[in-house]
């Protein structure tokens, strides 16, 4: 029998050589009753929760649904190592046992090709389920102990620092490595990081917000990197008033993704310990801090919502990479610039003058290239044309295959026979006319994108007004057509007024006012107004795009039915 080997290994206390030792004794079974491992999978240090999780696991069902099957069976060490959860298990042996696969459990003595192990089967996957539910009861069990001691649970919050507490026995070795185990971790303060707590909670009383201090604290080039939600999660933190609570939060498998995901605990299940000895900010210093974030909450609650621009998402910092995005009222901006001050990129460019140039450009540039990108996405059709019949080819061969066994084994007879025979003929015709086409050097008429010159020169006459019309439709067709646009830091600019060509400082409502123009007005009429700085605009199109967001705005290829986009 061929068998394919399956290991995991799921917590931290195991190793690697625990897969090489469930193999070990796999192979040894496998020689005793004559068969052969021919595939290996495994999955390490993934717990066996849940099976959308266990990748090898997915690998090796993949494997086993192939046609012809590379092996007949999957053989494990112990059936919880396939999973231990009860569902998962019994949906594996069914779709296994669909296809005609069984499950070999070597220790468990149980081989799912028998029809008589299903009631063994149950009852073990039952006992692997209720061993990871005990298990997690103990773990719960003895953190909620630690935590009462005042040991640490887990995790570490900035400012403490934590250090091994061992017990009266420690100069005897008893650890898996001949050292003495602590039997818990004690939490301290850690003196440098609570000055740096210290501040950060002055610095916000003082009126300072979390980008301004997480800029400043960058400035002074930390190890770590600071970020303005690290800084507004810090503020709430009530372990800086000696403050720990345990047992607010219990994780729970969602049944749909495989993935945990916490739920809040009702308060008077929580568990709370107040100790002085771990306060790093004073009372008044705490309650001024969350006085200021009470009245200023409504901005984050109501004040701003999530906005969807033309250009969201396709904006990219050429300096560090990072997105750029609305970081004024209608300017963009690099985020790591504003947010955290980590990119020495100043750009900020007003939303209207950005999108003018970009869909300008788009627009001027679009009738010299799009000859280009026609070809190349011809080319794309051409190939995923040459996959389809490559894959149409197999198959066909296989139905004439299967024809031709039933035919050799004597089953058909009289006219079955003979509409077996004909049909046989039709299909290798067929191939022999698809692998003609296939050596033919010259290319299908229907693999050939073709567009109406008119339509296209009539569409870029409208392109920007067009785009901006309808915001949501604009976005995306642009997030089809570019791949996405970099700018770039050039350096220092002078600002004039494009009118009456003074320079200034800071193009201002109140001058504008004075030639008869809005701000908005300006910005489209001359863009260049709404950069800082000298600024170059990389705008990066796709060929990909050509075919599949013309029909956002329902331009076809003539004659043909395949869809056009307009690259930019």
């Amino acid at each position: 029998m061929r068998l394919a080997f399956y290991g995991r290994f799921s917590s931290d206390n195991q190793r690697e050589t625990s897969i090489a030792d469930q193999l070990r004794i796999v192979q040894r079974w496998a020689h005793q009753h004559g068969h052969k491992v021919i595939s290996q999978f495994s999955d390490e240090a993934t717990s066996g929760a849940s099976l959308k999780l266990l990748l090898g696991l997915q690998r090796a069902l993949d494997a086993a649904a192939a046609e012809p099957h590379p092996f007949d069976a999957i053989v494990v060490d112990q059936l919880s190592r396939l999973s231990r959860d009860i569902g998962d298990t019994d949906a594996i042996i069914k779709r296994l046992r669909f296809i005609g696969i069984s499950i070999i459990a070597v220790a468990d003595n149980i081989n799912t090709a028998d029809d008589t192990t299903k009631i063994s089967v149950t009852v073990k996957s039952l006992v692997n389920e209720l061993y990871l539910d005990d298990l997690r009861k103990a773990t719960k069990r003895g953190l909620d102990g630690q935590f009462l001691k005042g040991y640490a649970t887990g995790g570490r919050t900035y400012g403490f620092i934590s250090e091994p507490v061992h017990g009266p026995d420690a100069s005897e070795p008893g650890g898996p490595h001949g050292r003495s185990e602590p039997v818990g971790y004690r939490i301290k303060i850690n003196p440098a990081e609570a000055a740096v707590v210290r501040r950060i909670f002055q610095d916000f009383r003082e009126g300072n917000g979390e980008k301004a201090i997480a800029k400043n604290l960058n400035a002074e080039k930390n190890e770590r990197l600071w970020l303005p939600n690290t800084v507004f999660l810090m503020l709430q933190n009530q372990k800086y008033v000696g403050h720990f609570i345990f047992n607010r939060r219990e994780w729970v498998k969602n049944p749909s993704t495989g993935r945990r995901a916490y739920r809040w605990r009702p308060p008077e299940q929580w568990e709370v310990r107040k100790s002085e000895d771990l306060r790093i900010i004073d009372d008044d210093l705490w309650a001024a801090v969350q006085r200021r974030l009470r009245t200023r909450r409504h901005l984050f609650a109501h004040g701003r919502s999530r906005t969807a621009h033309l250009l969201s998402a396709l904006l990219f910092c050429e300096t560090c990479g990072a997105c750029l995005s609305v970081v004024g009222r209608n300017h963009y901006g690099c985020r790591s610039h504003a947010e955290s001050g980590v990119c020495p990129n100043p750009i900020r460019i007003h939303r209207i003058s950005l999108e003018q140039v970009v869909l300008s450009e788009l627009a001027s540039r679009l009738s010299c290239f799009i000859d280009d990108l026609v070809k190349a996405a011809t080319q794309i059709v051409q190939h995923n044309a040459d996959g389809d019949t490559h894959r149409q080819l197999e198959k066909m061969r296989a139905q004439a295959d299967a024809i031709m066994d039933a035919v050799k084994s004597g089953a058909l007879g009289g006219r079955a026979l003979e509409e077996a025979l004909l049909s046989y003929q039709q299909i290798w015709d067929q191939v022999q006319s698809l692998e003609k086409h296939a050596r033919s050097d010259s290319p299908s008429p229907f693999n050939e994108v073709r567009y109406d010159r008119a339509v296209v020169d009539d569409f870029i006459s409208r392109l920007p007004e067009t785009l901006c019309a309808q915001v949501d439709l604009g976005r995306e067709f642009l997030q089809q057509t570019l791949e996405q646009i970099k700018i770039a830091d050039v350096g220092e600019r002078e600002i004039s007024c494009p009118i009456c060509k003074k320079a200034l400082k800071k193009l201002t409502p109140q001058h504008l006012e004075k030639h008869g123009l809005g701000l908005e007005e300006s910005y489209r009429k001359f863009p260049h107004l709404g950069f800082n700085r000298c600024t170059r605009v990389i705008i990066k199109p796709t060929a990909g795009g050509l075919l599949c967001t013309g029909k956002v705005f329902g331009l076809m290829v003539a004659g043909q039915g395949l869809e056009l986009s307009i690259p930019g």
